[in-house]
């Protein structure tokens, strides 16, 4: 079974083509500031990238008659939930017309939809990055008719709750996990017997690479009323977090500076790990604290500083602490398309 799948970045689409969970060729499109500025809005880039995800097809030595199903990772539509949803005309308006944060990563499904009806086969979409399956009690916030989401890394995070789970000889469906996803962003999830309950957005969770994450509410109005609106909102996307603190958002470089003796960079390492433990603790609860791991994942998952203080922290709660590096984003996507192909999954259709 071939399956194309589609997974579109701010500045880059990547895309591959698998056989069953087998990559055969992949590729990371880059979109340059010059080529992206020609754009409006995101939704702009429709045919852009569309173009560009065929002259992929074409060069690898494919077409769209070859495929079997095209696979998307997901925009942020309203009231779609975790795992499998096929693409039809809903989902299509809701991704370009209502989306809960107007991204290009909302584009996917579409290509991946014109794309199959060119080939005559399904289009899927799966875990996007919220999913409306929260505990009711965690939608609450302090403000009438504004409700928490479950933005977060939805896909790794369910990729890798399900490789715990077989790990333990236990299926994801009977299992509570709690999965904390390291990377350009921090968020963390729990899943509980399939379903995402309850999270810690990337602007509830520790400070990353280049996030600010988490500042008091009141703080941050005040730093707004300072810096301003375009200033702040850069320290929660890019410019915050390590960037900020160190002048770098590569992991690797903090490590080098704590090898030679930076004492900084040292407590911002420290620093990371022990906000990060607060953040999945504060889950347990949620569980009512019966959960069957902890699993760390993501790029910043590799850095073992971190991980091994983390293991430390959490050592307490006399669960596993599994290390579980990488994104695995593309492989996951295949996985779910060739699960829902055998008629081991069902997808699901939108409903809004």
């Amino acid at each position: 079974m071939k399956t194309l799948v589609i997974n579109p970045g701010s500045t880059s689409t990547k895309v591959a083509v698998y056989e069953d969970d087998k990559e055969l060729v992949k590729q990371s499109l880059s979109h340059s500031k010059d080529e992206l500025a020609k754009f409006a809005v995101w939704s702009d880039q429709l045919n852009y990238r569309y173009g560009l995800v065929m002259d992929f097809l074409t060069a690898a030595g494919y077409q769209a008659t070859d495929l079997d199903c095209v696979m998307s990772r997901g925009g942020s539509p309203p009231g779609i939930k975790a795992g499998c949803t096929a693409v039809d005309d809903r989902l299509v308006d809701a991704l370009l017309h209502r989306p809960l944060e107007p991204h290009p990563a909302s584009l996917g499904p579409v290509i991946a939809a014109k794309i199959a009806k060119v080939a005559g086969v399904p289009a899927y979409v799966y875990d996007p990055i919220t999913s409306d399956e929260l505990n009711p009690l965690a939608k609450v916030y302090g403000v009438k008719g504004i409700e928490h989401n479950s933005m977060c890394h939805v896909l790794n995070t369910h990729a890798m709750g399900i490789v715990f789970a077989k790990s333990i000889g236990k299926r994801f469906e009977d299992i509570s996990v709690i999965v904390a996803h390291i990377g350009g962003g921090n968020s963390i999830c729990l899943w509980n017997h399939g379903h995402p309950v309850d999270v810690v957005p990337g602007d509830a969770c520790t400070f990353s690479a280049e996030r600010a994450g988490f500042m008091r509410a009141e703080r941050m109005v005040q730093l707004v009323d300072e810096y301003g609106v375009a200033e702040c909102t850069k320290w929660l996307h890019g410019k915050g977090g390590m960037v900020s603190l160190l002048g770098t958002n590569d992991l690797r470089d903090v490590e080098k500076m704590i090898v030679d003796g930076d004492a900084e960079a040292l407590k911002c390492q420290q620093a990371m790990a022990y906000q990060l433990c607060k953040c999945i603790c504060s889950l347990l609860p949620a569980a009512d604290g019966k959960v069957d791991g902890i699993v760390v994942t993501g790029g910043g998952a590799y850095w073992e500083r971190l991980t091994d203080d983390v293991k430390t922290r959490l050592a307490f709660l006399n669960v596993p602490v599994v290390i579980q590096p990488g994104e695995n984003e593309m492989q996951s996507l295949a996985e779910g398309a060739l699960r829902v192909m055998r008629g081991e999954e069902t997808a699901q259709k939108y409903e809004g």
